[in-house]
């Protein structure tokens, strides 16, 4: 965690690479074989493997070492690249995403190690760009490299209900990344000798992005709820029985009152419907009419849709809905699809039997609103089911200031990896 691993910003690739090293050194001094760095379009991916059970099955263990940005310094209680342990807990940014999850089944594998080897074959890749997409992976799954090779894919990256509640992740929402831009003068303009006098692009951006939604929060862009099934009763009943309550949910973001779409619950709303949400607005001119003006989207997509057809409902809301002389542009700068387990494998009970003596129950099936663009392609590019059993909790703080993760959770994530691979190996 001392390593400031921000993929997204270029002066911290020499950063990248020294964490990728130290992963390197790591994954040998546990034992595994054939460790390498595999240089990435941004930063290293690290492999390793340990295959040494003929006929067994093959797991492949993913994680990532890259992380958001810690923003303001000011944020913060301590210094983000700096771990503190403090009330049983480590603040650091990374510290729940990934970095504190990913140590748990890595010292699940040198558990093992230390006894004569797991009982299923490990193949472990570490992503250095997960949050900027996985490019360099996501490129590597069309061409079925050796590294990649699995039966079943594991990954600590995802949340628990509550401390003593696991889950397993019944599936991913797909996401989509846009940017929308507005154009209008040639130029910044004098704001005394022309305004009121030219359309301002940044009142025509906040115009369109105010008609993506209508008042009562539903998505108002034709066509994109295209493809999108209506929630059986049985699994609504079943989401509003393990699911957290309205105010479970909204308690970490510091919120009285949800919003969104309508008749539906905040966690359905969260995990099971599209979402479409405004991450960014920017046109700075100081006492001017800037020339451009830019708002970047982040679309959640569920099962039945598909990026290109919601990008093309996009791309007609833009032309109908930007104002008269001034011009629009849409660019995709991210997409992948939405990810489902099959829930009739045999390896979703080895992983129930697994948590179960750790937590004094099995985990709870449940679908996260998350997207982790690498898992969505194994299973579209290979078929590999990916089973979702991470040890965060909705409070860790993941991507804003004082991220946490709990040591006792890092414990029992630790030894619910170990049962896994036992259980896993008797399949």
């Amino acid at each position: 965690m001392r390593y400031p691993t921000v993929s997204a910003a270029p002066a911290h690739r020499a950063d990248m690479h020294r964490c990728a090293a130290l992963l390197a050194r790591h994954l040998r001094r546990i034992g595994l074989d054939s460790v390498a760095v595999r240089p990435g379009r941004v930063a290293p991916l690290v492999t390793g493997e340990w295959m040494r059970r003929p006929g067994a099955p093959v797991v492949l263990v993913y994680g990532h070492y890259d992380v958001q940005p810690a923003g303001p310094r000011t944020a913060w209680t301590t210094e983000p690249f700096r771990p503190v342990v403090r009330d049983g807990y480590v603040h650091a940014r990374g510290a729940s995403d990934d970095k504190g999850q990913l140590v748990a089944q890595l010292a699940a594998i040198e558990a093992w190690s230390a006894s004569g080897g797991p009982p299923v074959n490990v193949r472990v890749v570490l992503d250095g760009e997960e949050e900027i997409g996985s490019p360099t992976l996501r490129h590597d799954l069309r061409r079925r490299p050796r590294h990649l090779s699995a039966d079943l894919a594991v990954v600590s990256d995802t949340r628990m209900r509550d401390p003593h509640t696991p889950v397993l992740v019944t599936g991913l929402r797909g996401s989509l990344a846009v940017r929308i831009e507005a154009t209008g003068p040639a130029t910044d303009l004098h704001a005394g000798a022309f305004g009121g006098a030219v359309a301002e692009p940044a009142r025509a951006l906040c115009a369109l992005v105010a008609s993506l939604h209508r008042p009562d929060g539903r998505i108002a862009i034709d066509g994109f709820h295209d493809g999108v099934r209506p929630l059986r009763p049985a699994a609504r009943a079943r989401l509003a029985r393990d699911g957290p309550t309205d105010r479970q949910l909204l308690a970490p973001a510091g919120v009285p009152f949800g919003h969104g779409e309508p008749g539906h619950s905040a966690f359905e709303r969260a995990t099971v419907r599209p979402a479409l949400v405004v991450t960014a607005l920017r046109a700075a001119a100081r006492s001017a009419i800037p020339r451009r003006a830019t708002a970047e989207l982040s679309i959640r997509l569920v099962p039945g849709q598909r990026p290109d057809s919601v990008v093309r409902a996009l791309r007609g809301h833009l032309a109908e809905h930007i104002p008269y002389r001034v011009r629009g542009r849409l660019t995709v700068l991210a997409a992948c699809p939405p990810y489902a387990l099959d829930l009739g494998g045999p390896e979703v009970a080895a992983a129930c039997r697994a948590a179960a003596p750790v937590f004094g129950r099995a985990p709870l099936l449940l679908p996260s609103g998350g997207s982790i663009p690498f898992v969505s392609d194994l299973a579209a590019t290979t078929g590999v089911q990916t089973l979702l059993l991470g040890f965060g909790l909705p409070d860790d703080g993941i991507h804003a200031p004082n991220e946490r993760f709990a040591l006792a959770r890092l414990h029992r994530g630790t030894d619910t990896c170990v049962r896994l691979h036992a259980e896993l190996g008797r399949l």
